[in-house]
């Protein structure tokens, strides 16, 4: 069998490389297109699907007033044959995970059946044409014989075509994570390591989303603790004044083979984000992530999160006075077996395989 995939690859490790990985590990031959910069580079992972690129003009070019038009044009075309070389490849499934476009709108016969893989609530971006993406959107609905969806929001938003929709939420790699806790046993057997401050981590982006003063907020109430973020930052300076605090850490963007070793000497791992129809359309990879490693969580009143609440595991709170003494509970009776019981349950394999046997049960009726 081989599943062809659309969509943005050279990114940080996110839901679509792991389904890549999930249908190599059940035997598919997986070939994912997508355009790129001259410079970017695709997540070190252990598996490797057929990547096939088309490169980008160089940003300078865009910054140009002479030559800005030209690179805009040229994007297109690669935009286009980008798109052409996917609906043209032979395929038994055809998985599209990209914001609708719309190119996506003029999508014609396909040898195998196509998936719409709706990661986010698109439209909630704030993109200049969200009207458009939105149009787009539907017609891709209209078009896909599967329509999978990470959020009930997204499944609520979606319910035009509810007869195609599938609730298939994001999971874990959980083998890759759970090897945190082997080396918390580690560090905890260290004299030295038992003395230091405790830590609440934070692992991701840093975008609009991120909710800084609550972050802020929060290290000014646990002036004992250390507060770890990780991850690339896009804050506006406003955002990023709520975080200037000598207990407040920035790492910058790590490695995915180095996040274990950074979760294992975590107390509490945290998800700190602004709530909003963009958010509540999430399914926060990282809940997961941080499960798996055994580390308990703290995070914003997000739907998809909320669905995991229980003691010792996962709790939520949106006022920074809770979410510190959360954080603090959690340190103190944070049961690492029942962070991972859940986990568990959410592997990726767990979520991708049975949505793909169920558009081979469709469409050998």
């Amino acid at each position: 069998m081989r599943g062809s995939l659309y969509g943005f690859w050279n990114v940080i490790a996110q839901r679509p490389h792991h389904l890549a990985g999930a249908l190599l590990r059940a035997g598919w031959q997986v070939d994912t297109f997508s355009q790129r910069g001259m410079r970017d580079r695709a997540p070190p992972l252990d598996h490797r699907p057929a990547v096939h690129y088309r490169t980008l003009p160089p940003g300078r070019l865009y910054r140009s007033s002479l030559t800005a038009s030209l690179a805009r044009r040229y994007q297109r075309h690669v935009e286009h044959g980008v798109f052409s070389d996917f609906t043209s490849s032979q395929a038994d499934l055809f998985i599209y995970y990209h914001r609708p476009h719309e190119y996506a709108a003029r999508i014609g016969a396909l040898p195998g059946p196509l998936v719409y893989d709706c990661m986010d609530d698109w439209a909630a971006f704030g993109y200049v044409g969200a009207g458009a993406v939105q149009e787009w959107e539907q017609r891709l609905c209209e078009r896909a014989d599967r329509i999978w969806v990470v959020s009930r929001h997204l499944q609520e938003k979606l319910s035009d075509w509810k007869d195609k929709v599938r609730y298939v939420p994001n999971g874990v790699d959980y083998a890759h994570f759970a090897r945190a806790r082997d080396m918390r046993a580690q560090l905890e057997a260290d004299p030295q390591t038992r003395t230091r401050a405790p830590r609440l981590i934070y692992i991701g982006s840093l975008e609009h989303w991120f909710d800084a003063r609550l972050v802020g907020e929060v290290a000014g109430r646990l002036p004992d603790w250390l507060i770890q973020v990780v991850g690339p930052s896009k804050l506006a300076e406003r955002q990023r004044a709520w975080l200037d605090r000598d207990n407040i850490h920035f790492l910058g963007k790590k490695d995915y083979h180095e996040l274990p070793s950074l979760l294992a000497a975590a107390s509490v791992a945290m998800i700190p984000f602004l709530l909003s129809d963009l958010i509540r359309g999430t399914s926060p990879i990282k809940l997961y992530e941080y499960l798996a490693a055994g580390v308990p969580v703290v995070s914003s009143s997000m739907p998809e999160v909320l669905a995991h609440v229980e003691p010792g595991a996962v709790v939520c709170a949106d006022d920074p006075t809770e979410f510190a003494r959360l954080v603090e509970e959690c340190a103190a009776s944070g049961n690492p077996d029942r962070c991972q019981a859940i986990a568990h349950k959410c592997s990726w394999d767990s979520r991708f395989l049975p949505a793909v046997h169920d558009i081979g049960r469709a469409t050998s009726r």
